[in-house]
């Protein structure tokens, strides 16, 4: 960070900045915070941004941070961006115009319709720039030389921050200025050299470790040698008994798969066997359901006969109760209609009575519209200009009274240190002694000041009468400006209730003509009779014959099975038959075979041995050589690990050197932090002292920050802490050095001429200090040509250059108006 303060100090003086910096031109506002629609330009004044507390002063300057920074520099979510009042459909957007350097840019920033997509897009004159969220905040970082944070800090200064300044305790001041003016990245950077030099030196030490191991290294794989030599033999013999062991569980291996087939093919037989015979006890239990099943079937016969007999007047039945259900059909119908009609009469009534209501109102709000002067508007123009004459010839002669006192306190200075020395006083032009010439320029400095005192009489004489008109002024304009708004409410009112009016209006001959239509369909259904007797004399039958039709098809459908019956009561006879005579080959085949369980174990005992032998054969080698291979590996990788030490003791005196010139690096930046910080602090003094002897009036001329950051301020020769001065004081104080840091802020970023924003500062200020702060305002603009003042305090439009009133409307958004126009 480059700090240039010796010209920062300058902008106190009359000296000329060669550059520009950042200034801002417009801002478009939609649906963002409580603004519903505002634009605005900014020129270069003092601009007083005013309203009460909760009416969206903040919610304008918060804008142009989040025009340029997106949602980090707003003060909450992205949910509470966009105004509540607005539609999901509706955009929230932010077009902010700007230049730097004489550069003309425009940033719009927009969260776009119901899912709140972020769009943004800068302009450097008319050509597109970046576009995207990401590529955006990058270019105007580089473009500013400031993320959001110093963005805030170098141009926006709160009440809270300038308390903060002198109540927080000294080291927490101090880490909050150096927050400010960004030397934490230093602080950070120191951190970041000593973890890198705390973790070269662990690994040293961990390398320094791993080299002690070097001789236990070599002296195991000398051990490893021996050991593979050792088990050399003992595999061979091992190798031999395996072969032997192969040889005899082929042969026994043979053996037992023909015992092992025969007895699968004894087992299978007698499993079929017994399967058989159950197939044979399955078939006998199948048979004697098929014979019961077709009895029954044969009963089902007769039994559907007789129902038949008793559905031969079914249909007729169901063709009357169809014919008496459609005309009872056609009533319900009728029944409906009738109900529609009425309720359609009563809402006419009071459509009727509605529009009747809405005209009286418009007749009611015409009439308190009329009782207002035609030229209300000129009247309360032309009050305005008076008032704003007013003030400027006020602030006129306030400075040509200021002016006369500075002139005659000089004469009392002059009068007062010739008196002390007589005729021996020095003149500070021609540094002689006044000698005779004393009682004669004693004489004319008297005679000059009592001119001044008269005339700085008569001046506060006509301050006490222009003061007194000018406040009579503005309380007219504030009347008048009051029943501007109540105008302007009645007008929206008038509009609404005429809206109402139209649309009952609307709405009665709607209806009108659904009752009309209505009483031509009721018209269908005159003369329709419906007999309710023979409709229940009807259901009740036709329910009795669908009982009697449902069993009639229960059985017709359970007559399908009386074929299918027979027919598998003759396939299982022919089955039965078929499985007895394999059963009988079956028995005859086991027989024949001749084979035993006793003799399979034998054989299976004998191969279980033998299987077992050649297994731990297998498993005594298999243990050697993995053994032998366990060793090899060990020593392929202590041969390794001999190769590393060399490597290790290479990277060994680069951690060395590392850590020794990393030690070297922190004590360099914790120097470079040191001067950056001595340099920082006088200029910070100096700035602050020059300020807040404007705003005390020459009262106060010098302030400083000590060692630890506290804020003084001398007084009689002495320096004090601000905590012993009152509470105006103190916060002059603390405005005095935070305008200090915003100008060595943007001056480090190479913005020499930008705005600053005010946000509530005169805190507990009296009216003569407020005005001594706007009088120091004016003599920052070479410094700052746009200075903006959020405040809820009214008395302040008076020092302002321009005024932005932000006025809640009571419908939950805030309406702008600029020197009492709206916008």
């Amino acid at each position: 960070m480059t700090w240039r303060f010796q010209e920062v100090l300058d902008f106190v003086g009359d000296s000329d900045f060669c550059g520009d910096g950042m200034r801002l031109i417009s801002l478009e506002i939609s649906n963002f915070r409580v603004i519903r629609n505002v634009s605005l330009t900014f020129p270069d004044k003092v601009i007083g941004i005013i309203g009460p507390n909760g009416a969206g002063k903040s919610s304008i300057i918060e804008a142009v941070a989040w025009a340029l920074y997106g949602n980090q520099a707003a003060r909450t979510g992205r949910d509470e961006i966009k105004s509540v009042f607005a539609r999901p459909t509706d955009n929230c957007e932010v077009s902010l115009g700007f230049s730097i350097n004489e550069e003309k840019y425009r940033v719009v920033r927009r969260l776009v319709g119901k899912s709140e997509r972020a769009e943004v897009e800068l302009y450097r004159g008319d050509s597109s720039e970046s576009v995207g969220v990401n590529e955006t905040k990058a270019y105007v970082g580089q473009l500013l030389g400031l993320d959001w944070r110093g963005f805030l800090s170098s141009f926006l200064a709160r009440q809270q921050e300038l308390n903060a300044l002198s109540d927080l305790q000294p080291s927490k001041r101090r880490d909050h200025l150096a927050g400010m003016l960004g030397i934490e990245r230093l602080d950070k950077a120191i951190q970041r050299v000593k973890e890198d030099t705390k973790l070269s030196q662990e690994k040293a030490r961990f390398i320094e470790n791993q080299l002690v191991d070097k001789v236990q290294v070599e002296s195991r794989i000398a051990q490893l040698n021996g050991m593979i030599s050792g088990l050399a033999e003992p595999v061979g013999k091992l190798q031999a008994e395996l072969r032997a062991a192969e040889a005899e569980f082929k042969a026994v291996e043979k053996e037992f798969n023909e015992a092992q087939l025969k007895r699968e093919r004894w087992t299978r037989l007698k499993a079929q066997i017994e399967a058989n015979e159950q197939t044979l006890e399955s078939l006998n239990e199948q048979a004697d359901r098929y014979r019961e099943e077709i009895q029954k079937l044969a009963n089902d016969q007769g039994e559907l006969q007789k129902l038949n007999e008793r559905l031969v007047v079914f249909p007729e039945v169901k063709k009357q109760l169809e014919s008496l259900r459609e005309i009872k059909s056609r009533l319900a119908v009728r029944d409906d209609l009738m109900s529609r009609k009425k309720d359609m009469s009563d809402e006419l009534a009071q459509l009727q009575e509605d529009v009747k209501k809405s005209e009286e109102r418009i007749g009611g709000i015409r009439t308190k519209l009329g009782s207002f002067p035609a030229d209300f508007e000129k009247i309360l123009a032309e009050k305005k200009e008076n008032l704003e004459s007013a003030r400027e010839a006020y602030s006129k002669i306030k400075a040509e009274a200021t002016s006369l006192q500075k002139e005659a306190d000089k004469l009392k200075s002059q009068l007062l240190s010739i008196e002390q020395l007589g005729p021996d006083s020095i003149c500070d032009r021609c540094l002689r002694p006044f000698g005779e010439d004393y009682d004669g320029i004693r004489g004319h400095l008297g005679s000059e000041l009592e001119k001044l005192q008269q005339e700085m009489k008569r001046l506060d004489g006509e301050l006490v009468v222009r003061k007194k008109s000018g406040e009579e002024l503005a309380t007219e304009v504030t009347q008048l400006e009051r029943v501007q708004r109540d105008i302007y409410q009645l007008n929206v009112d008038l509009k609404a209730v005429e809206k109402t009016r139209q649309l009952a209006a609307a709405a009665y001959e709607k209806t009108q003509m659904k009752l009309s239509e209505i009483s031509a369909e009721l018209k269908k259904y005159e003369g329709e009779v419906f007999d309710r007797s023979k409709f229940e004399a009807l259901t009740v039958q036709a329910e009795q014959l669908e009982g009697i039709k449902q069993h009639s098809d229960q059985l017709k459908g359970g007559l399908v099975r009386l074929p299918v019956a027979q027919k598998g009561l003759e396939e299982t006879g022919k089955r039965f038959a078929d499985v007895e005579a394999t059963l009988s080959q079956g028995r005859s085949e086991l027989d024949t075979l001749g084979a035993s369980e006793q003799e399979f174990m034998k054989v299976s005992e004998r191969f279980n041995s033998v299987r077992d032998r050649l297994d731990k054969v297998k498993t005594d080698l298999m243990s050697k050589v993995k053994e032998k291979e366990l060793h090899e590996k060990e020593l392929e990788s202590r041969l390794d690990q001999l190769k590393s030490y060399q490597k290790a003791a290479v990277e060994l005196e680069q951690s060395r050197s590392a850590h020794y010139y990393g030690e070297k690096l922190a004590r360099l930046f914790a120097d470079f932090r040191q001067n950056l910080v001595a340099g920082i602090r006088p200029s910070l003094s100096e700035i602050s002292s020059r300020l807040f002897g404007d705003m005390t009036d020459g009262k106060y001329t010098l302030v400083d920050l000590d060692e630890k950051y506290n804020l003084r301020i001398m007084d009689s020769g002495a320096y004090y802490g601000v905590d012993r001065f009152s509470g105006g004081e103190k916060d002059l104080a603390n405005l005095c050095l935070r305008l200090a840091i915003s100008l060595a802020l943007t001056e480090s970023a190479g913005l020499q001429r930008s705005f600053v924003i005010l946000d509530e500062v005169f805190g507990s200020q009296d009216a003569q200090r407020k005005e001594l702060i706007l009088q120091a305002m004016a003599k920052l603009k070479s410094r700052f040509p746009q200075i903006l003042l959020i405040t809820h305090i009214e008395d302040v439009k008076d020092g302002v250059e321009e005024i932005i009133e932000v006025l809640p409307t009571g419908s939950g958004w805030s309406e702008v108006r600029v020197n009492g126009a709206s916008v």
